[in-house]
């Protein structure tokens, strides 16, 4: 048995999850009763996360925090952690990015998807499996190959109408990609600039985390975040405009870049 890709049919599952669905695609050459047990181990930690940090479930850690039924010391260190990460990020983005929302009740969303699904994916080479890819609400992390020699794509959907692709992407390798736009706006995205017609900031990096909070802030942030993201090696952003335009960052060779 080998953990390495192969060119048989992929193994695939989902499972509906923090309010959106996760999906799993393996290529690795395992046995199918491997795969299901690290997929079902990968779905179970996405669930129990959820558990954790939604807000929409008044029995979570986070929302017994926004209440004041739970002291800052009486969380669990993972969400510290993250908010931990949030606040950095705040700082970073110059305010652009928040996971307080306007009534002072605490959000991480923006920032927690992306954390998560790393957290599940950690679960897979546990189980001695390489190649796979990860997508969380249309953020992806991969590991590996697609195919003996082929890297991991994703597909970035038109914002203006989701059942349709916009562009294809070629991911690094162990990359993942995140994006933000109108259709993912939630309380942790105060916008600086709502009329300059942008309507969705996709970002390429290492890790999934990452990616997922530098799309969230560099969307706020409006044409800005190209530059923005710019800061941060090996990551890279890509912005796609109402008028059709696709602007990215100089690392980026998808679109035209900002800079030239």
């Amino acid at each position: 048995m080998s953990g390495a890709a192969s060119d048989r049919a992929p193994w695939r599952s989902s499972r509906a999850v923090m309010g959106t669905v996760a999906s799993l695609d393996v290529r690795s050459s395992v046995d199918d009763a491997v795969i299901e047990r690290a997929a079902n181990a990968a779905f179970d930690e996405l669930q129990r996360l959820e558990a954790t940090f939604s807000t929409y479930r008044s029995t979570s850690a986070v929302s017994r925090f926004s209440r004041g039924d739970l002291a800052l010391h009486d969380l669990p260190v993972e969400v510290l952690d993250v908010f931990d990460a949030c606040t950095w990020l705040d700082h970073q983005s110059a305010g652009a990015f928040s996971m307080h929302r306007a009534d002072g009740s605490v959000d991480p969303a923006g920032l927690v998807k992306g954390w998560a699904a790393e957290r599940a994916a950690a679960m897979l080479p546990k189980h001695g499996i390489r190649d796979w890819a990860l997508t969380v609400g249309g953020d992806v992390t991969t590991s590996g190959w697609a195919r003996p020699g082929r890297r991991w794509t994703a597909a970035i959907a038109d914002p203006t109408d989701p059942m349709r692709v916009a562009m294809t992407v070629v991911l690094p390798p162990g990359g993942a990609i995140a994006t933000s736009g109108g259709q993912f706006r939630g309380a942790h995205i105060r916008r600086a600039a709502d009329d300059d017609g942008m309507l969705s900031m996709s970002v390429i990096g290492p890790s999934l985390t990452w990616a997922d909070a530098f799309s969230t802030a560099a969307y706020a942030l409006g044409r800005d975040g190209l530059d923005w993201v710019g800061r941060f090696p090996d990551y890279r952003a890509i912005a796609l405009f109402a008028d059709g335009t696709c602007l990215s960052t100089a690392s980026s060779p998808e679109c035209v870049s900002r800079r030239a």
